[in-house]
């Protein structure tokens, strides 16, 4: 080859630039090989380690403040406890495995089932807050109902006491009588609110209280004993049998708190805890501490390493970078000299070509080189672009044929979208046309039997009031009325409360199919309104229909598109599954998965083809065209389904048909309130 040719100059040029393309890759696969060596370590052990016994180091002591917090009154401690468990096993799985760490984590296994142990046989097992809350329920209660109630009474009477010895004139009879009266009425006070005293005293853990509650009943019985031969005024008497019958009630529930509520567990449990803390959780909190800052000595050495293999990178880098700026002047230099120069001799011939002169000469015989096969070229090119031009003029004419035709389509794509969606609202129209159909049907039968039960009365009524004014009812003619007018108000106000419940279950299902509002809603409800306004479809035949599932399953999506999937779905069971049979059982189960919840729609049918399982959810596909069967039924549950619910559903065919269907408790976000829920095909 020619030393002269711009292609050996651009093969000089590549080669120099692939010699030092090869020599910068292997400087870096090199520092990339020791940069991954020493990270390799620090990100999978060291980092890892110590953040995972940190993260433990915090559940276990969340669990501790766990079981506090637990004897200090929240119950719902003991679950969070747990939780803080689960969470603390998992980081202890995520510790990567190594012979000291497995080391570890043996001791701190046995710690963590130490601490859990004890927590489950002394501490829950021993106390329960509800407890100790029932007996402070009780208290209050007596403290309103009893002891407010006793200590009024016996101000009343101490007052009249007081008055009595203001106001009489025989000395003997207030020594005797007046004073020791106003004496025992004060100890009864007294001895009433040490009662409820030691109540308090015994669930706060005292338990010499139980003993002083006794005692002090023991007192205010002697007392009362004392008083009684005292009072000889009938009010007074009253007042002190009401007094006498509230210290019995006192003394009584008094001693079922002492007998129900023990407060010995709640001492055991805070023992225990404070027993956790100085040794289990103490000895753990040493070696997780010990562990982390073992993994983050560790770590810091090897992030010493990186450091000082950076700075041996950056030099490097630097010299290469020098080094490279030093080759491009260069190169830019000879490409200057040898190629652009030359290349410039040609602009003006290519500046001609595209301001459209198609007539000037080349002088390529003066170039022995690639330039002079360039210019041979554009002399060519030219009459080319002469051809070119004519191509032009034809290729526009082709373009505008083309959008023309395009339009066309596009409007009939338009007219077909249009009567997609003509038939979906058709199908949706028609299933409420069913609802209504269906809840008329319902609500006949009681509202016959109200206006049948409503004349029967008047009936009765009308031929009572004649006996009336008459004067010739008795006693066993007006109890025969009673007893039949009862009757018939029970049957009519059940007819006309199960109309009600029908229609409420109508106006609920059709307000959710119409406006297909997002709300929350407790799915077995939802489903039992749903089911309620399709029996009518399978009454008087032997096609059983069958519900089942949790009661307590809350959901916040658009129960108006469940119900249209179930609807359809129940609809393709009759048309399809049980075409030609008289007796059949659908089943809609449903359960909570986590964050989901599972919905299967079985029916023991005709099942599906397998030929056609595929294509069952597809638009227009029918076994029943030219027989009413527009296709849309399964694609519209398909679309809700996975759109609207953001949910999955499939199909299996084996001793009848299954709808599988997989539903978010929470549905994504979508337009709702007064704005439909487009359904996208």
């Amino acid at each position: 080859m020619n030393k002269n040719t711009i292609a050996a100059k651009i093969y000089l040029v590549l080669g120099s630039v692939s010699l030092i393309v090869i020599s910068f890759t292997f400087i870096i696969s090199f520092l990339s090989y020791r940069i991954n060596t020493s990270s390799s370590h620090v990100i999978k052990n060291d980092l890892p380690s110590a953040l995972s016994a940190l993260a433990m180091l915090e559940e276990l002591g969340n669990m501790n403040a766990n079981l506090l917090e637990y004897v200090l009154g929240e119950k719902e401690e003991k679950l969070e406890y747990y939780s803080n468990l689960d969470s603390l096993n998992r980081l202890k799985k995520g510790v990567p495995v190594g012979e000291n760490n497995q080391q570890v984590m043996q001791r701190l296994d046995r710690l963590i089932l130490d601490h859990e142990g004890n927590a489950k046989e002394n501490v829950f097992a021993k106390y329960d807050p509800s407890e100790e809350l029932d007996a402070d329920v009780n208290i209050q209660r007596l403290l309103k109902d009893i002891g407010i109630p006793m200590e009024s009474l016996l101000d009343e009477l101490k007052e009249e006491e007081i008055e009595d010895v203001g106001s009489g004139s025989n000395l003997e009879e207030i020594i005797n009588d007046d004073l020791p009266a106003l004496r025992y009425y004060l100890e009864l006070v007294d001895e009433a609110g040490d009662m409820l005293a030691d109540l308090d005293r015994f669930v706060l853990g005292d338990v010499d209280a139980k003993r002083a509650f006794f005692n002090d009943a023991l007192q205010f019985e002697g007392f009362l004993e004392l008083l009684k031969p005292l009072e000889k005024k009938p009010n007074e008497l009253i007042k002190i049998r009401e007094i006498e019958r509230l210290f019995l009630e006192l003394k009584s529930q008094g001693a079922n708190i002492l007998q129900r509520y023990n407060p010995q567990g709640k001492l055991a449990a805070l023992k225990t805890i404070d027993s956790l803390e100085h040794t289990s959780f103490s000895e753990a909190e040493v070696l997780l501490e010990d562990f982390s800052a073992q993994s983050s000595k560790q770590a810091l050495s090897a992030i010493y390493e990186l450091n000082d293999l950076s700075k041996t990178i950056r030099l490097i880098l630097i010299l290469l970078s020098l080094f490279t700026m030093c080759f491009l002047v260069v190169i830019s230099y000879y490409a200057r000299r040898s190629v652009f120069r030359p290349i410039e001799q040609i602009t003006s011939s290519i500046e001609k070509l595209r301001n459209g002169e198609r007539d000037f000469v080349f002088d390529y015989e003066s170039q022995k080189n690639e330039l002079g096969e360039i210019l041979k070229n554009i002399d060519q090119f030219q009459s080319e672009l002469s051809e070119l031009d004519h191509l032009r003029e034809s290729q526009e004419l082709n373009q505008m044929n083309i959008t023309q035709q395009r339009d066309e389509l596009q409007r009939t794509l338009d007219d077909l979208k249009t009567t997609q969606n003509k038939l979906i609202e058709s199908e949706k129209m028609a299933s409420l046309g069913s609802l209504v159909a269906g809840v008329a049907h319902e609500v006949n039968t009681p509202v016959g039997v109200g206006v049948t039960m409503a004349s029967s009365l008047k009936r009765d009524v009308g031929k009572f009031i004649d006996l009336v004014k008459t004067g010739e009812i008795t006693l066993s003619q007006l109890n025969q009325f009673e007893t039949e007018c009862s009757q018939t108000l029970d049957l009519l106000t059940g007819s006309l409360e199960k109309a009600s419940n029908l229609i409420q279950n109508f106006k609920q299902v059709a307000t959710d199919q119409a406006g297909s509002k997002r709300r929350e809603f407790n799915l077995k409800e939802t489903i039992d309104e749903i089911v309620s306004t399709l029996k009518h479809k399978i009454k008087g035949s032997k096609i059983q229909l069958v519900v089942d599932g949790e009661s307590d399953v809350l959901m916040e999506s658009f129960p108006g598109p469940l119900g249209q999937v179930i609807g359809n779905l129940f609809d393709n069971a009759l048309i399809h599954g049980f075409e030609h049979r008289e007796d059949g059982e659908i089943k809609i189960l449903f359960e909570q998965d986590g964050k989901y919840v599972n919905i299967n729609f079985c029916d023991n049918g005709n099942g599906i083809p397998e030929d056609n399982i595929a294509y069952v959810f597809n638009p227009f596909f029918t076994t029943k065209l030219g027989k009413g069967g527009s296709g849309l039924g399964l694609n519209i549950v398909h679309n809700i389904v996975t759109n609207v619910l953001g949910g999955s559903i499939e199909v299996k065919s084996d001793n009848g048909t299954r709808f599988e269907i997989r539903l978010p408790i929470q549905a994504p976000d979508r337009k709702t309130g007064d704005e439909k829920v487009n359904v996208r095909f």
